[in-house]
């Protein structure tokens, strides 16, 4: 089910969002077109990376490449929610949601438990 996953998060999460990104900017909503276009890009950049992982003989990154990765996601999601401040509640909560994940998921890559949590709050925040 992983090729399920990634060819997901490469087109829906990544292509789609790109586009709903651009056509944010196009409407004058600075803020959505920042917030698709690079969340598309990670997703991009994450199915890329699984692929690359399958098809090459690359090496994975040690799990303190994966902390600092999702580490720096979290503090640029949590900048995100700080512009999400005077919008309604529903977008601060899926800001804050995200930025809870992604921190959690970066203390998960050496803690099972707090993976299985993270995983939790991740569909918290993916049916907000």
């Amino acid at each position: 089910t992983i090729t399920l996953i990634i060819c997901y998060g490469m087109f829906h999460g990544g292509m789609i969002q790109i586009l709903a990104g651009m056509w944010e900017v196009y409407r004058g909503n600075i803020f959505g077109g920042s917030a698709f276009t690079s969340y598309g890009g990670f997703w991009m950049g994450f199915a890329l990376f699984e692929i690359l992982m399958v098809i090459t003989e690359l090496e994975p990154p040690s799990k303190d490449g994966k902390v600092v990765w999702l580490i720096v996601w979290g503090i640029f999601t949590l900048l995100n929610l700080i512009g999400t401040l005077n919008s309604n509640r529903v977008v601060q909560f899926v800001f804050a949601s995200l930025t809870a994940l992604f921190f959690l998921l970066a203390a998960g890559v050496n803690n099972a438990d707090i993976h299985v949590l993270a995983g939790y709050v991740g569909i918290v925040c993916g049916s907000s």
